[in-house]
């Protein structure tokens, strides 16, 4: 029996070109991680998907027709809306259900950036899994929070509309986690929350203890985090074409 979980979260920059995004893909697989999210990965990208994987879309809680190479290694299911896709290694679950939950709505945005002033919907994907080695339902919730909120490691002064709508995603993310908790599921936070030092009740960030290790979104910025039961055994960070490390944590079951 295993006795530990590996789980994956890569954000796979949207502007990527397909080569480079396959192969960030490829540099993750290739860790063998049980679970994964992805972040910024637009169903323009489902052909990279079924290169490695079934592939089915979620709606509602049930997840849509299923195509792929029926010996693939893993499934993965696709939103509808959002950006956040989740996978699984088939060896070891089996999918029960996976839905779309709105983090935001499109809101006036203060960041000069953003085209027309609009802030777009941010969404988070939730998967429930059968685990068959360990014995267990697990759940995944994988999330991608309003960038551009933190300066010097607090949240910008200048910015009150973004840092309350980055607020409220979390408390959004919290909510689900909690839900999935209550349920008695081992359950796992993935994403990029564009904040670095955000913490979820109820689960450990991979970087609790790991301060003085590098971020994934330049020096000291860990962004990217994979929250779970209890304290991490191992991170590791994955460099790739993408802006954003990729990291793997290892837990034990």
């Amino acid at each position: 029996m295993s006795s530990h979980t590996v789980v994956a979260t890569a954000n796979v920059h949207r502007g990527l070109g397909a080569a480079d995004a396959r192969r960030a893909l490829d540099e993750v697989l290739e860790q063998e991680p049980d679970l994964i999210g992805l972040q910024e990965w637009h169903p323009w990208r489902a052909r990279l998907l079924l290169a490695t994987g079934r592939v089915g879309l979620a709606r509602g809680r049930r997840v849509g027709q299923r195509i792929g190479r029926q010996n693939a290694d893993h499934f993965w299911t696709m939103p509808v809306l959002g950006d956040c896709v989740v996978g699984a290694r088939r060896d070891r679950f089996t999918l029960d259900e996976a839905r779309v939950v709105p983090l935001s709505r499109p809101a006036r945005a203060d960041k000069p950036e953003r085209w027309l002033g609009i802030e777009p919907p941010h969404f988070a994907t939730v998967a429930v899994y059968d685990d068959h080695v360990a014995g267990r339902r697990v759940s995944l919730v994988n999330y991608h929070l309003v960038p551009g909120v933190q300066a010097r490691g607090r949240y910008r002064d200048d910015r009150p509309l973004l840092v309350a709508r980055h607020q409220h995603e979390v408390r959004r993310v919290q909510r689900l986690v909690d839900e999935q908790l209550a349920l008695g599921h081992t359950t796992y936070a993935v994403g990029d929350s564009n904040f670095d030092g955000l913490r979820l009740d109820g689960l450990t960030s991979a970087w609790e203890g790991r301060d003085d290790q590098p971020g994934t979104l330049g020096p000291r910025r860990k962004v990217d985090d994979v929250f779970g039961p209890g304290p991490a055994v191992s991170v590791r960070l994955l460099e790739n074409a993408s802006d954003h490390k990729a990291v793997l944590v290892q837990r034990p079951d």
